[in-house]
């Protein structure tokens, strides 16, 4: 009775040994009502992601978009990204929802704004945004008139996710290996991207759940965010980090050579995308100049001589400071 693809019984409270009436394969009611046409031909996976894909169907648009929204803000325009019914939060702004939507699934050339589906295009879309490039510095005015920021009119400040963050250490340093597809490595100081360090279910305390990576065991529509001891212990202290730190301090040596203001401009510049005011610049030059002597030699492509250290310990405190670490 189960070869093939055809309809089958309701089994009765789950048993396969109590079957009820025979029922023709159709979506749920709840979503697609009474009068739906029967489905003949297939499993009814093809009709259902037809469906789920119509122009007829808006809420795959909404849920997309917003998802997207969430990830560029911290928060979705619907906070409960897994609940668009009755019991999850109202949109915050339901035009602005209703417009992405729309404009996602809108065939490309039918407006300036048309994303024919693309989520490259939808990113370039919310990206280049008046609300994406806002500073998370709304002032005091703005933060007693909207301290939950639902009106986006500031950027929400959040830290980088721990893969990114792992990637940015290796993008700083030089040693990101920029290549596409491949097999997943087990090597988390591999230069490879972190898309394809794999993920072991059993670690429980590695990296990824010390920067709440997202619980490979269940389905997670928002990670949870935690400040705690063990991340900073980490950064200062993992051998990971301290040898991105030798690499961009080596780095800073091969690329800005000329004097120890023009490095301090040079790693602003790499992990900030910013000038370094001119106190931060006198801290640096101070910092270095007390540990004993900042200047670097060059010795097989690597940072030598009695500055190196220093350098290294210096490049360590960028790296481990929260402009780095959080999306402002």
């Amino acid at each position: 009775p189960h070869d093939g693809i055809h309809d089958v019984k309701v089994h009765i409270r789950g048993r396969y040994d109590r079957l009820g009436d025979l029922v023709p394969r159709h979506f749920p009611t709840v979503l697609a009502g009474e009068n739906q046409p029967p489905i003949t031909d297939g499993s009814g996976r093809k009709q259902l992601a037809d469906w789920i894909a119509s122009p007829s169907n808006p809420l795959t648009a909404r849920v997309i978009v917003n998802r997207v929204w969430q990830h560029h803000f911290g928060q979705g325009i619907v906070r409960t990204p897994s609940n668009f019914g009755f019991l999850g939060e109202r949109p915050t702004n339901p035009m602005l929802l209703d417009w992405l939507a729309a404009a996602f699934s809108a065939p490309v050339g039918s407006s300036p704004e048309a994303c024919g589906w693309s989520l490259k295009r939808l990113h370039r879309l919310i990206m280049l945004s008046d609300a994406y490039i806002r500073s998370s510095d709304g002032g005091p005015k703005l933060e007693r008139a909207d301290p939950d920021n639902r009106l986006v009119g500031r950027q929400n400040q959040r830290r980088l996710e721990s893969e990114i963050l792992r990637d940015n250490l290796l993008a700083v340093a030089g040693r990101l290996a920029p290549a596409l597809g491949g097999p997943s490595t087990r090597d988390f100081a591999s230069g490879r991207r972190g898309l394809y360090v794999m993920t072991i279910r059993s670690d429980r305390s590695g990296y990824g759940p010390l920067f709440d990576v997202a619980d490979p065991t269940a389905s997670v529509d928002r990670r949870t965010v935690s400040n705690v001891a063990a991340q900073a212990l980490f950064l200062l202290n993992n051998s990971f980090v301290t040898q991105q730190a030798t690499a961009l301090a080596d780095r800073l040596l091969r690329e800005a050579p000329a004097s120890d203001a023009a490095r301090i401009s040079r790693a602003y510049a790499l992990l900030y995308g910013r000038p370094p005011s001119a106190e931060e610049a006198a801290i640096g030059l101070a910092f270095l100049g007390r540990a004993g002597g900042a200047r670097l030699a060059v010795a097989g492509g690597q940072a030598a001589g009695a500055g190196a250290m220093a350098w290294r310990e210096y490049a360590l405190v960028l790296l481990c400071a929260n402009e780095f670490l959080y999306i402002d």
